[in-house]
């Protein structure tokens, strides 16, 4: 079999050692320019590439590995579109290793993975997550599994063929990627792809718009409340929940998915919650880095769309919050970001590429903010705006893209400042 990778980042470069162990001819294009380091590889394995460009070379392939950086769009592929496909369809089309739960949502795909890792692996289950959180499916090739746990995107869905998913849990629907989908329509008929491979199917109440009567055995779970500092309702029975980091609107929404897929998979509720009090989640997403003067500084820079800093908001008190907006917009609109934020915010601090698009509806909507040059800036303007009990939030809404790598990098910066600022308080 040819198979031809479009573009050569972390999933590709994984599967495409695994296609040539396999014995497959492979053709690399990458749109740019490949390291040395990847070129050498690349020679090693005796496999032929281009770089700074895709030609039609690609379309001699049997089949067209589709990086998700790859849009719908692409003057090449979509003239090939009955032999595009992902990693994903080429290694578990190969071989299935195990029980496969996917998961897909606008705001909360690796904490709610991470979780069904945390909780399966301390009920002594062989599991591994992978796909769209940094480990490359074909890394998983050879594993024995009980289950294998899968984040998937709305770019990869988009590109898929053929998923042998046994569970498929859909936890939101909100605008975003509108920079990579021509619509919100298009992006919801990416998310709801999923349900296409799944044998069984969950989702949130808040997508039963969405999907309509095209499936009629679609499991929903809504966002749990608590019924006090400790207790939680599930299913109409109250259970202890000592673990904080789960109390954050988001995070009820992630464990109300949790508790009912693996209810319907024979796991207990106060087991799933047992195994979840040492959960810690990932990081950059509401993770509290300081406390200074009674001030909380809060990192969730990995909110990069309006829907996720609303959610973000809904955590605190009206008027408690001094929220630092920042980064590269994805041609979403702000409109519902503002109202949420009038309601909930005393002061806003923008900088980066976001300003252009926010700041004049900030004005129109008469919420204060100040525009400054960088994080450093941002930090200590924040710190300047709050009073004791405040909390300084880092939830920007946007990509990073403008003047970072990536949210992770984005978010570090800020513990960096605040720390900083810790120091001399």
């Amino acid at each position: 079999m040819f198979y031809a990778l479009m573009g050569y980042g972390v999933s590709n470069r994984s599967l495409c050692k695994m296609l040539v162990e396999m014995g497959h001819r492979v053709f690399v294009s990458e749109a740019k320019a490949l390291s040395e380091q990847d070129r050498r590889d690349l020679d090693e394995m005796h496999v032929e590439f281009e770089d700074n460009g895709n030609t039609e070379r690609v379309l001699k392939a049997d089949w067209i590995v589709v990086s998700p950086s790859v849009k719908p769009d692409h003057p090449i592929v979509s003239r090939a579109r009955e032999k595009t496909l992902t990693d994903l369809d080429v290694v578990l089309n190969i071989k299935k290793p195990g029980f496969i739960v996917a998961v897909t949502g606008t705001n909360g795909k690796t904490t709610t993975c991470h979780m069904f890792e945390h909780v399966l692996t301390k009920l002594g289950k062989r599991i591994i997550v992978a796909g769209n959180i940094g480990n490359p499916i074909a890394n998983v090739r050879d594993e024995q599994l009980d289950y294998l746990v899968l984040e998937i995107s709305s770019f990869q869905l988009f590109w898929s063929k053929s998923l042998p998913i046994d569970v498929g849990v859909i936890l939101n629907i909100e605008p975003n990627h509108l920079d990579w989908h021509p619509s919100f329509e298009h992006y919801v008929e990416s998310k709801l792809k999923l349900f296409t491979f799944a044998g069984k199917r969950f989702s949130h109440e808040s997508c039963r718009k969405f999907i309509n009567k095209r499936w009629t055995d679609v499991v929903g779970f809504s966002t749990m409340h608590l019924v006090n500092e400790h207790q939680v309702e599930f299913h109409g029975q109250i259970y202890p929940l000592r673990n904080g980091f789960l109390k954050t609107h988001q995070n009820l929404q992630n464990l109300s998915a949790v508790l009912t897929v693996l209810e319907s998979l024979g796991f207990e509720p106060r087991m799933v919650l047992e195994a979840l009090e040492d959960f810690t989640p990932p990081q950059h997403r509401m993770q509290l880095v300081a406390i200074i003067d009674e001030v909380h500084f809060v990192d969730d820079s990995k909110s990069t769309s309006a829907a996720a800093t609303i959610a973000a908001l809904q955590n605190y008190q009206d008027g408690k919050v001094v929220l630092i907006l920042t980064g590269r917009g994805k041609n979403e609109n702000y409109d519902a970001l503002v109202g949420q934020v009038k309601k909930k915010v005393k002061f806003v601090v923008v900088f980066g590429e976001i300003t252009a698009l926010i700041t004049p509806l900030l004005r129109a909507s008469n919420v204060p903010f100040r525009v400054v040059e960088n994080m450093e800036e941002a930090v200590f303007e924040a710190f300047r705006r709050a009073s004791r009990g405040d909390i300084v939030l880092l939830s920007p809404a946007a990509a990073s893209f403008d003047l970072y790598a990536n949210y992770a990098e984005r978010g570090e910066h800020f513990v960096r400042v605040v720390e900083s600022l810790k120091e001399g308080a």
